[in-house]
């Protein structure tokens, strides 16, 4: 009957532990990515968590450059984001959060404020800027900065006066594995 009793109890303690691993918050932060995805993941995993955490809006399919993308979207703080991450040969290689919004900046300055708004958060898990840098290109100004794992960047465009705020896990430099970024980072 002790046993039993032992057998019944472990069984009840492994299915509390196995609850507590898929409840994870959809933009938890952690060293290795946000919520259920982390780098060098397998996407197979990744999808299934994306899906369990995140049912309302998860999403996932071949991504417009031809990778394995899993996305969804959730808030990060006070600010309403878009998760991706994409895999290459079936492991998750870079994940990105996006700032929905805001997404105007009437200047430069008012774009970095921007980055370091949404890089709050960032900051408060992984300590200050290790580095930051600036990238001119003819349409845009691209302004990064390291925290930990995480490159935080702002796209500017003077002519539209749009800020597109992103953070990145997976690449150091903050250069997306999308092959449509690097076609269009070449014609900036």
């Amino acid at each position: 009957m002790a046993c039993i009793t032992l057998a019944v109890l472990a069984a009840a303690g492994g299915w509390l532990w196995l609850g507590k691993q898929t409840s994870i918050a959809p933009t938890a932060l952690s060293d290795h990515g946000i919520g259920p995805l982390y780098l060098d993941q397998s996407f197979a995993s990744a999808e299934r968590l994306a899906f369990r955490v995140a049912p309302e809006t998860a999403f996932s399919g071949i991504g417009c450059s031809g990778l394995d993308e899993i996305r969804y979207d959730g808030w990060l703080g006070e600010h309403p984001v878009g998760i991706m991450a994409m895999a290459q040969d079936g492991r998750i290689q870079e994940i990105e959060a996006t700032l929905f919004e805001p997404k105007r900046a009437d200047s430069l300055e008012a774009c970095r404020v921007l980055r370091d708004r949404f890089a709050e958060r960032f900051i408060e898990r992984f300590g200050p800027y290790k580095s930051t840098w600036e990238v001119s290109k003819p349409v845009s100004r691209e302004l990064m900065a390291q925290t930990g794992p995480v490159v935080m960047m702002a796209r500017w465009f003077r002519a539209g006066g749009s800020c597109y705020v992103s953070a990145h896990f997976g690449p150091a430099d903050g250069m997306a594995l999308r092959s449509e970024m690097a076609v269009l980072a070449a014609l900036d």
